[in-house]
């Protein structure tokens, strides 16, 4: 058939033969991001700098222009800026003027994947991809090109904090988090009336010549002496001109700098002129100005302050005030809420604290990455300069902990002990939001439970995190859903070295990783993992765990063609299964071999295996695998040249996978349609009309009548 491609037989991948039901449309996927809406840009509380908005609009206006890269030091405005812009063409919409039709901001977090990314797109401009995240990383990129390039509807995308996906030494993609090498490829083609924004501390198109690229850069560098000086003043910095000249020029321009000196000033009641000139506080003037007013800010917190700053640094996320407030109190009922509220407005409005709102318009709160920054790694230095460590024992350690522990130790071991509490907040959460494993249907509906796992890890529970992964069919879901590079960095967290499991589980997880690099096509990284996983398990005499990773590495070995180590695998799988006696093992290992001898066109050999397997997986009851063994005896009918065979199959197969609701028949549709547009009307026809007569008696075969009730 022309226009119609064959792909190898599908295959079962055992503790992977999940059931892919296609997944409900998710409009607005949020899934690991942060915010998908900008933050404030109120005129009274922030400089409009009109001029770098005009520079940067020009930048997106050019015809010759897909993406615009803003970059500069952390703290020197890049999210504002790109706020302003957003806000400008969103009032030039509004105002019926020549403008973008759609917006999409997002805010991008620790663990978003470049997966993650594409959804949250697609979601805003209300485009639904059945089964996205099982594409290949180039296919889900491409259905994003051919969104972008619709002639009709002009589309502006910022993604703001785009560096979390990068590697700061390499600026390459971290690992786990997709193909963004591809992606920024993408980004320097024309994407037609669309345009991204990014916003990064350095360009991730290094060394290159932008111009040829269709990608332009935008240095955020400082404000301007006139607007640095207004911003002062808006934040109730009182002095003279001349002093709020000079405080502009000690800060260098720096948009955070200037603002941590205005809370400073609030926080220490010093003023301006001793700050700027007294001996005692030279030191703040000196080199990395920022961080020195940093420190002097955390020197002042009190201690409900300090508190509430310490415990913020350990969220990856905005987190609701509740939440806050519950993962500092614990048990405590008789604190006096209102009193921490209260600092938390303060924090908020000196704007180290951050505030933005979820999707249900709850406020949630956040440090300044710089701000934060600082806290964790100054965990427990505010503590101890206070009477007793007050604000260190609020959350559960102080800052002696112990006469042999101090220092870095006594720092990790707070912070750890800080996460623990954090994951205590989210499992209450996951307990009162709980979603069954029936009913879950993408990964936003286990969000609390993957947050007290990564909380747990960090807390040095990685045996507990593990434990949870597994209890809780978290790896069957997200495998489901194809939210394999999430996984990928939960497990990572947990595995030696970074982590402690016990040595079955570590060759359980290694296994995982080695099936989710061969999905995401990363074949060297999953047969690294594969013999870890081996090694592993030999070692403990781990026969089961060795069967399942030598039929998931011969899957491998058959992908890439290496069909005689594959065989190997498979047939040193079987004997080790002779002992086990695992039935579902059994029918995978038999598939697996018919797919072997399919692919080098051993035809009655690769039949005699499928009919085995079929055999296991009725009286397993496995329909998804019954589907998939199926579909490939149809399609071994069809290259022998049982034409109608073939088609009597292939209908039976695609109304089975209908009913279970299946995301994997889109194959069999494309073969089908293909099928029928290359023959004459009435040839396909007459041939559809014999697979309905020879229906019965090959099901026969193959089906026993009461399972194709």
């Amino acid at each position: 058939m022309r226009g119609f491609t064959f792909q190898p037989p599908e295959s079962t991948y055992i503790l992977a033969t999940m059931r892919l039901k296609a997944p409900r449309p998710q409009r607005n996927y949020t899934f690991s991001i942060d915010d998908t809406v900008p933050p404030a840009t109120d005129i009274n509380t922030i400089m409009q700098r009109g001029d770098e908005v005009n520079a940067v609009l020009r930048m997106l206006m050019d015809v010759q222009t897909s993406t615009v890269v803003l970059s500069g030091d952390a703290g020197a405005g890049k999210s504002t800026l790109a706020a302003l812009l957003y806000r400008r063409l969103e009032l030039t919409l509004q105002a019926g003027l020549p403008a973008p039709k759609h917006f999409v901001w997002l805010s991008l977090g620790v663990h978003t994947t470049l997966p993650d990314v594409i959804a949250a797109i697609l979601g805003g401009l209300n485009i639904s991809e059945p089964g996205f995240f099982l594409l290949k990383p180039e296919e889900q990129i491409a259905t994003l090109l051919r969104a972008l390039r619709r002639p009709q509807e002009p589309l502006v995308v910022v993604l703001d904090q785009f560096d979390t996906l990068l590697d700061p030494e390499t600026l390459l993609g971290l690992e786990g988090r997709g193909a963004v090498l591809q992606f920024l490829d993408m980004l320097q083609q024309d994407l037609g009336v669309s345009r991204v924004l990014l916003t990064c501390y350095r360009s991730p198109f290094p060394g290159q010549d932008l111009q040829e690229t269709r990608v332009r850069s935008f240095l955020v560098s400082r404000i301007s002496m006139p607007e640095g000086v207004a911003l002062l003043q808006q934040r109730g910095v009182q002095g003279t001109y001349e002093d709020l000249s000079l405080t502009w020029q000690r800060c260098g321009g720096h948009a955070f700098a200037l603002v941590i000196f205005s809370a400073l000033l609030r926080l220490s009641g010093l003023s301006l002129s001793y700050l700027l000139n007294a001996p005692d506080y030279q030191s703040l003037w000196s080199s990395e100005v920022p961080i020195h007013l940093l420190a002097a800010v955390y020197s002042y917190l009190n201690p409900i302050q300090y508190t509430l700053v310490s415990m913020l640094s350990l969220f990856n996320e905005p987190v609701p005030a509740q939440g806050l407030l519950m993962t500092i109190m614990g048990e405590q009922t008789s604190v006096n809420l209102a009193i921490y509220e209260q600092e938390l407005k303060l924090l908020t409005q000196l704007s180290l604290v951050q505030q933005s709102v979820d999707q249900q318009d709850v406020p949630c709160y956040s440090l300044h990455p710089m701000f934060r920054q600082y806290v964790l790694e100054h965990y427990l230095a505010g503590g101890t300069v206070r009477p007793g460590g007050v604000g260190a024992t609020s959350l559960g350690v102080t800052g002696t902990m112990s006469p042999i522990m101090e220092g870095e130790e006594a720092r990790e071991v707070a912070l750890a002990a800080g996460h623990m509490r954090v994951a205590a907040y989210y499992q209450l959460l996951a307990e009162k939001h709980y979603f069954p494993r029936e009913k879950r249907s993408s990964p936003q509906d286990i969000v609390y439970l993957l947050a007290a796992v990564r909380h747990l890890c960090l807390g040095w529970h990685w045996q507990q995190a593990c434990d949870m992964i597994l209890s809780e069919g978290i790896y069957e879901s997200m495998v489901q859903w194809g939210a394999w590079n999430a996984l990928i960095g939960l497990y990572m967290t947990m595995l030696p070295p970074n982590g402690v499991l016990t040595r079955r589980d570590e060759g359980l997880i290694c296994n995982h990783l080695g099936l989710l690099y061969d999905r995401l096509g990363n074949y060297p990284l999953s047969q690294a993992f594969y013999e870890r996983a081996l090694a592993v398990q030999r070692k403990i005499n781990d026969k089961h765990g060795q069967a399942i990773t030598l039929t998931n590495q011969g899957e491998l070995f058959r992908s890439i063609f290496e069909w005689q180590q594959a065989r190997t695998n498979f047939d040193q799988a079987r004997v080790l299964n002779q002992q086990l006696r695992d039935s579902l093992l059994e029918s995978v290992l038999l598939h697996n071999l018919g797919i072997l001898h399919h692919a080098v066109k051993d035809y009655q050999q690769a039949f005699i295996y499928y009919q085995e397997a079929l055999r296991f997986a009725r009286t397993l009851e496995e329909r998804y695998n019954e589907g998939m063994i199926l579909t490939n005896i149809g399609l071994l009918f069809y290259e022998q040249g049982f034409q109608a065979e073939a088609l009597a199959v292939l209908f039976y197969t695609l109304q089975l996978r209908k009913s279970l609701q299946y995301s994997t028949i889109s194959y069999i549709e494309r073969f089908l349609t293909t099928l029928e547009d290359s023959m004459e009307v009435d040839a396909f026809a007459s041939l559809r009309q014999t697979s309905r007569e020879v229906e019965e008696q090959v099901l026969s075969r193959l089906v026993s009548p009461n399972m194709r009730q």
